[in-house]
Parts: structure tokens; C-alpha cells; sequence
């Protein structure tokens, strides 16, 4: 239930806030809920461990509908069909990958590690995702780039 929630409140947040912005959010939120559920299963507190899962299940619900979002607005939106393809694709891969290494994390390093390890993951996401660019355009530095060629060929008239 709280995965749809994020599936439909993603969109809204991400334009009045920014696709990078919110993208650095989820990784937050996402990272920050998984340390809340180790730390609810110490306690024991169920309460607080539905609160944490229902955080992290929000969170990986708004992830792929703000890829899709991303993908257009990064790349444009020539051939995003098959650019968004690509991205999807990764949810492929960390499900294959994923659940292998979950289950070798878990012999390795308990529960708790993999609850670290998944966490800190999801705080490295956000601090990674501070600087994603698109690619191909300027930093906004607060260098004038040229005027438009109208501009300039209306100047010379």
C-alpha cells in the first residue's frame, strides 16, 4: 500500500521540488528506513518497525516512477522508450543480483549487516546523487552564455 503511495505522490513532489532534489530525498528516506528497522527489531517495537517499513516501501515505490521522469528530462525525450528501457533494466539486475547477495551478506554478517550495509548504501545514493548532471549541458554557474542567434542577427539589423 504505501509503495502505490509513492507511485502516485512522486510526480507531484518531483515537479514542485526538483527530479534531483527528490531523487536525493527517496535515497535519504530509503537509507534512513532501513536503519529504522534494525533499530525497531532491537527494541522490539512493532509499531515502530510497520512505521519504518511503511517509510521504506514509499520509498521504493517512488523510485521508478521518478527514473521514468528523470530519463525524460536528462535525456529528452527522443527515444525515451528505449533510454528508459535501459534504466528499468536495472531493476533486472538488482533483483538477480540483489537477492544473491542479500542472502550472502545475511551468512557473513547477520541481519544487522545487511541492514547497514543496505542503509548506508541508501545514504551513499544520496550523497552521490547531489551531483548528478545531465549530461551534455552547462553547470549553472552563473556564466551569461550567448545570446540567441535572433537576438544577435536583430542587434546587427
Amino acid at each position: 500500500m504505501s509503495m502505490v503511495m509513492g507511485e502516485l505522490h512522486i510526480g507531484w513532489i518531483s515537479d514542485k521540488y526538483g527530479r534531483r532534489n527528490t531523487l536525493i530525498l527517496v535515497c535519504l528516506v530509503l537509507g534512513s528506513a532501513q536503519f529504522g528497522v534494525l533499530v525497531s527489531g532491537s527494541m522490539g517495537s512493532m509499531p515502530f518497525f510497520l512505521f519504518c517499513s511503511m517509510v521504506s516501501g514509499f520509498g521504493g515505490g517512488a523510485i521508478f516512477p521518478l527514473f521514468a521522469a528523470m530519463t525524460a528530462d536528462y535525456f529528452g525525450e527522443n527515444n525515451n522508450a528505449s533510454n528508459y528501457g535501459l534504466v528499468y533494466s536495472s531493476k533486472l539486475v538488482s533483483g538477480l543480483v540483489g537477492s544473491g547477495m542479500g542472502a550472502v551478506v545475511v551468512g557473513a554478517w547477520d541481519y544487522e549487516g545487511a541492514f547497514v550495509l543496505a542503509g548506508s548504501i541508501g545514504l551513499c545514493s544520496a550523497v552521490l546523487a547531489v551531483f548528478l548532471r545531465a549530461p551534455g549541458r552547462p553547470k549553472k554557474d552563473g556564466v551569461r552564455t550567448a545570446p540567441a542567434m535572433g537576438a544577435v542577427a536583430g542587434e546587427a539589423l
